[in-house]
């Protein structure tokens, strides 16, 4: 259920960097006032980015429409984002390779989403129909 703060309603961004601190800020902010703790909104604050960012700079040829909508079941922070962008499973697989390549010799890339998956409870990716046509929609939860 929505309620002053946004939890619950997906809000909509236009997928550009510029809009990344409102981004943030508003899921921080529904996150704070469900009184989740310092060391959790850190682990929320790098999941924002890391999905954010990713939208922002990928999904897209042009900007387009990036929604992200917070809510709580459970005992879980659920944070969920949908953009038709091109259809991207970040979790289909594990994008670093580095069996065997030493530190220095690993590709970049694939460690943000690695990251997210350890320290959410659980994160789900689907390319559905929303908001009128298909969309990728990517799932956290985190425990409150």
């Amino acid at each position: 259920m929505a309620n002053e703060n946004g939890i619950g309603r997906w809000r909509k961004y236009n997928a550009e960097m510029e809009i990344y601190e409102q981004l943030r800020d508003d899921v921080m902010d529904d996150a704070r006032s469900l009184g989740m703790s310092e060391k959790k909104l850190n682990t929320l604050e790098l999941g924002v980015e890391e999905i954010a960012v990713n939208i922002i700079s990928y999904a897209y040829e042009k900007a387009g429409p990036l929604r992200v909508r917070t809510s709580t079941e459970d005992g879980l922070f659920r944070l969920e984002f949908a953009d038709h962008g091109r259809n991207f499973d970040p979790l289909a697989e594990d994008m670093r390779h580095t069996d065997g390549v030493p530190t220095e010799e690993q590709a970049e890339g694939g460690y943000g989403i690695f990251l997210v998956k350890q320290f959410f409870s659980s994160v789900t990716y689907r390319y559905e129909e929303m908001f009128g046509e298909m969309a990728n929609h990517l799932t956290m939860e985190l425990l409150l």
